[in-house]
């Protein structure tokens, strides 16, 4: 008896071994796709206009003031969004310095968080039964399918609010998924409904009452449909639900409104949110069908396979939703509900944006891993979900999406290698085509694209590798994010935003007492983060004339200024038609000029 158990004793060792090595090496896959996704480079690009340059400097206002409630934008209060951004922004400018890496380090944590929380979640929902490599694989696959959608990837490293109102939506969700499907557990249940509270709290903090209405508006349909309210009805959790939710959310809008009044109510609640849905602002309207292309194109080239992923879940069998909801396995919800749940997030989020009046692409991102998780199911679906994808009809809708994906990434391939010619016409940056073409980037894409293709092809010839057509397409995908994708960023600062900053500097460098900047043509945001924190933006001549009729204060000149300076393309100063006595031309990178004209140029 000794000696045997002494020879089962190795057995456990390797056996725990074995486990610890699986969940090491697990790590390392995400630390890897998301280091190459959303830190590789992150600092190397300056800020973009116009969108990142504003967000980012409001959170540096917030730190320069050391006023956390109001924030402030161009010498004015800015209530165009609520507040967790901003202090994310300022908290990491305390923490690590004014950089552009720390702007958008915030970002790349909440978007990593989302990628690390799929894996987990696919852990969560996974059988208790079912063997670990499939667990694993099924993980691996929904983290990278995430990682690897452009959309995300984008909004991933660009430091605006549309990443930490999507990134708290769906953590929000993710914590309902996790509570619903392991409801009995004595520390599952509660940790997911902490998380539901908790980044339903961020979302509100992040843009407003749309955080909590649309994870509401999914976890509501979802619960009515499926049979499952019920057991969401028990007062002493959803009471302490409530109470975290509003201990995160209320706090700064009660010191907001405290502080600043109507001016935050109305600005706020009316103009950022009632009239953003209802009506068309800043000029982006759209048709009801706007957002669709732009999913295909956000989720690219996951979205050549969502088709079926939907289809998967027979949305249109009544039945399937009565199965879901006629017993759970195990302590929580059947297997089938996690594909319905998905489906329902990505579908009402859609619609929700659809149908505002006022549409921009990064609207619908909440609704990305909604549909990258749909995808990753139809690779790697749960035990007992019903999926066509390992049914002859569905390997050959696979197959033909595969094929699809083929040409499709034949044609970037040649595209790739074209770039530098199409983008030599640009006449804000004529040299960029040439430096393009110099860096061998674009080349590089196109041998990645199309050694992707390659790999796509062969598995296609074939059919017993279907199930691993995902492969190529995660591969490529990372090596163009590692090969060219980190590299590119140097070269567009250099040829692009590197005059930018060249030019903010020379700005401040020549104000003289009482002299305001106007930035005319482009709106140069970012002309506000790396120079003077305050200018006045104006379009043409016809714009400085209308402004100009308000009063001397429309244009900041105050009565002891004798000149104006002028900042933006050459061809826009030229276009004003100034009379040339007096014109100083300061300085002038690329096509970007600095110009003093007197006042009596521009006011009479």
């Amino acid at each position: 008896m000794v000696s045997a158990a002494r020879g089962a004793r190795p057995e456990s060792v390797r056996a725990r071994s074995h486990r610890q090595l699986v969940w090491v090496l697990s790590g390392l896959w995400l630390l890897l796709i998301c280091w190459l996704a959303f830190f590789q480079g992150l600092g190397s690009l300056g800020l973009m206009d116009k969108t990142e340059a504003l967000f980012v400097e409001v959170g540096h206002q917030m730190m320069e003031r050391g006023d956390w409630v109001t924030p402030w934008w161009n010498g004015e209060r800015f209530f165009d969004y609520p507040v967790w951004g901003y202090w994310m922004v300022g908290l990491s400018f305390r923490l690590f310095g004014v950089s552009e890496w720390a702007a958008r380090l915030p970002v790349a944590l909440a978007a990593s968080a989302v990628v690390v929380a799929a894996f987990g979640l696919m852990l969560a929902w996974s059988p208790a039964g079912e063997a670990g490599r499939p667990r694993l694989l099924r993980g691996v696959v929904a983290a990278g399918v995430i990682a690897t959608t452009p959309g995300w990837i984008g909004w991933g490293r660009t430091s605006t609010t549309d990443m930490f109102l999507s990134s708290a939506i769906t953590l929000a969700l993710f914590g309902f998924l996790l509570a619903h499907r392991h409801r009995a557990d004595p520390w599952r249940a509660p940790l997911g409904r902490v998380a539901m509270a908790l980044f339903a709290g961020i979302a509100v903090l992040a843009k407003g009452p749309v955080g909590l209405l649309l994870p509401g508006l999914v976890v509501v349909v979802f619960l009515l449909l499926t049979g499952h309210w019920r057991t969401w009805l028990r007062w002493r959790p959803l009471l302490a639900m409530v109470a975290l939710f509003l201990s995160v959310s209320a706090p700064w809008y009660g010191a907001a409104a405290a502080a600043n009044g109507g001016d935050f109510i109305g600005g706020f609640l009316g103009f950022s949110n009632l009239q953003r849905f209802t009506t068309v602002l800043y000029d982006h309207p759209g048709p009801p069908w706007f957002y669709l292309p732009w999913l295909v194109l956000l989720v690219l080239p996951w979205s050549l396979f969502l088709p079926l992923a939907i289809a998967a879940q027979g949305f249109w069998r009544p039945s399937r939703w009565r199965t879901a909801a006629a017993g759970p396995s195990g302590d929580g919800g059947a297997p089938a509900e996690l594909g319905l749940f998905l489906l329902l997030w990505l579908v009402l989020v859609v619609a929700f944006f659809s149908a505002a009046a006022t549409k921009l692409p990064g609207y619908i991102l909440p609704a990305l891993p909604a549909a990258s998780l749909l995808v990753a199911l139809l690779w790697r679906p749960l035990p007992e979900a019903t999926t066509p994808a390992g049914t002859a009809p569905g390997r050959t809708g696979v197959r033909i999406a595969a094929g699809l994906e083929v040409l499709l990434l034949g044609a970037m391939a040649v595209a790739a290698a074209l770039a530098p010619g199409w983008v030599a016409g640009d006449p804000a940056y004529p040299e960029f085509g040439a430096a393009l073409s110099r860096s061998g980037l674009p080349l590089a894409l196109s041998l990645c694209l199309g050694l992707t293709a390659l790999a796509l092809l062969v598995l296609l010839l074939r059919p017993a590798a279907t199930d691993w057509l995902w492969l190529p397409s995660l591969a490529g995908f990372l090596a163009v994010l590692g090969l060219v994708i980190a590299p590119l960023g140097p070269l567009l600062d250099r040829e692009r935003q590197v005059p930018l900053r060249q030019m903010a500097r020379a700005a401040q460098a020549a104000a003289r007492p009482g002299e305001p900047l106007l930035i005319v043509g482009t709106l140069r945001y970012s002309l506000l983060f790396y120079g003077e924190p305050e200018a006045v933006f104006v379009s043409d001549r016809h714009h400085i004339n209308q402004l100009a009729l308000q009063g001397p204060a429309a244009l900041s000149l105050a009565p002891d200024s004798r000149s104006v300076r002028l900042v933006g393309d050459r061809r826009d100063l030229e276009a004003l038609a100034l009379p040339p006595q007096g014109i100083e031309r300061l300085a002038r990178t690329g096509e970007l000029a600095l110009w003093r004209v007197p006042r009596h140029h521009l006011v009479p």
